[in-house]
């Protein structure tokens, strides 16, 4: 059962995004958390989170899952087209989300269980364990059972397993569902929830839906299928979509992301091209979604094409860059935290690996990505009936046909899902190594570094390991 969620914010109290290096830095201070009202401080936080998940994490996901490629004739994401970025290129992230976000978080949640206001308690302990998990998914370990306690003495924090964290959010997410949400100590959170207004049952949904997400995130290490079931079977259902909307076309309330990468306050150039792996694979079915993920070079007479991925270094690349299609990224797009797409092709593939069908939610989650680029839902149907048919034979072709989908219905909103669901499972089993990859012998980026700015200060940091070793739940 699936619940259909409304959502909205007040596009006044957007911040402005810019690609600087104090992006949205609100709290600079891990040691001295929030001191303004609780209710006040959550807009803050999940612009923080939406900042990182939308830009960062949009940047890396659009390469890695090779729906674009670096430009030819710009060089600003040089280093994760070939495989070869730094520490250093971590540092703004992990210094945001910690001295930012889940700092932000953590005030709210012991601000809320004081005062007893379970309803604040559940949305920041989702949003905190959403952050947290995205984290574990791209650096593998980090500072959690000691992290965010640098008031208590503890600067040196000790960093924690991948599936010892995993196993407390999940934990913690149960924990904040049990609450009374009938007390009258309860507060209305209104329209200091940018997401859904403060909609408790909406947020008692987004939980379920993100330990689903969690849930078939560990399918190749461990069996979760009673825990698929259990989500499956709640009585909380799953979000439609969870995302911040009411951008607009001007400066400091564009999209984030195109905010830092196109607008003139931010790069004020587009440094990203379609790479053959997306365009082509979509004009080889017949797939009409190319033309709304994409939009024509300038000069490609209104034909979309590709450039090979990862080829920056294509000396004819100067003359060839403005006939390659472009993202059709939008001044207003919202930042998704789930699409009604991706939630469809979770419940469909957590069904197959509990032994139910998920033919109906995949056949849904390819309608819903054709509206969402621009297409009705009968478009979809001659490819459901023909190339893009649900499989009847194995598990492994289900999930084949499942995350596939997922990947061309990630692109432009949430592409770093589809490069972690290709960790996991191996899909789209055509993605290639970059064509300028600096890691060789065909290998893929399997996760993050961790940043220069914890390990020179930071004893207890792991030691770095290759860009190519899988994180936990990919091994």
């Amino acid at each position: 059962m699936k619940k259909i969620i409304i959502i909205s914010i007040f596009t006044a109290m957007l911040l402005a995004f810019t690609g600087c290096s104090n992006f949205l830095d609100v709290n600079t201070d891990p040691n001295n958390p929030a001191t303004a009202p609780y209710k006040m401080v959550l807009p803050v936080a999940e612009t923080s989170t939406a900042a990182f998940y939308n830009n960062y994490l949009m940047i890396y996901g659009s390469i890695w899952a090779e729906h674009f490629s670096q430009n030819f004739t710009s060089n600003q994401y040089n280093a994760i087209n070939d495989y070869n970025p730094q520490p250093t290129d971590f540092n703004w992230m992990w210094s945001e989300s910690f001295s930012g976000a889940l700092n932000d978080y953590q005030f709210i949640i012991n601000e809320a269980e004081n005062a007893e206001d379970w309803n604040m308690y559940l949305v920041a302990t989702s949003l905190q364990a959403f952050h947290y998990a995205i984290l574990v998914d791209l650096f593998d370990k980090i500072p959690y059972s000691e992290g965010l306690k640098g008031n208590t003495g503890i600067l040196a924090p000790k960093y924690d397993d991948g599936q010892t964290i995993y196993n407390d959010l999940l934990t913690r997410i149960d924990n904040a569902l049990s609450k009374d949400f009938s007390a009258n100590t309860n507060k209305i959170i209104g329209s200091n929830d940018f997401v859904f207004d403060g909609n408790i049952d909406n947020w008692k949904a987004f939980a379920n839906t993100l330990k689903l997400k969690m849930y078939l995130r560990q399918t190749k290490v461990t069996n979760v299928t009673a825990k698929l079931t259990e989500c499956l079977n709640s009585s909380y259902g799953f979000v439609n979509e969870a995302a911040i909307t009411g951008f607009s076309d001007a400066a400091g309330k564009r999209n984030p992301f195109y905010g830092v990468n196109m607008a003139a306050e931010g790069l004020g150039t587009d440094n990203f091209r379609a790479a053959d792996v997306l365009l082509d694979y979509l004009k080889n079915e017949g797939d009409v979604r190319y033309i709304g993920i994409y939009k024509p070079g300038p000069t490609a007479s209104g034909t979309y094409k590709s450039m090979v991925f990862g080829d920056r270094l294509n000396p004819a690349g100067s003359t060839l860059s403005d006939q390659i299609a472009r993202g059709n990224w939008k001044t207003d797009d919202p930042v998704y935290f789930f699409t009604e797409a991706m939630v469809d092709f979770m419940i469909a593939e957590a069904k197959e690996r509990t032994g139910v069908s998920g033919k109906d939610d995949y056949q849904a989650g390819v309608r819903a990505s054709f509206v969402d680029f621009g297409y009705a839902e009968s478009d979809a149907t001659a490819l459901l009936s023909g190339s893009y048919v649900y499989p009847t034979t194995t598990l492994d072709a289900k999930v084949k046909a499942i995350i596939t989908q997922k990947w061309i219905a990630s692109a432009i909103r949430l592409p770093i899902e589809a490069w972690l669901d290709y960790n996991r499972t191996g899909y789209p089993d055509f993605l290639k190594a970059s064509a300028n990859s600096q890691i060789g012998g065909g290998l893929l980026p399997k996760r993050f570094f961790f940043p220069a700015s914890e390990t020179s200060r930071n004893t207890n940091a792991p030691g770095q390991e290759t860009i190519d070793t899988p994180v936990w739940w990919a091994k």
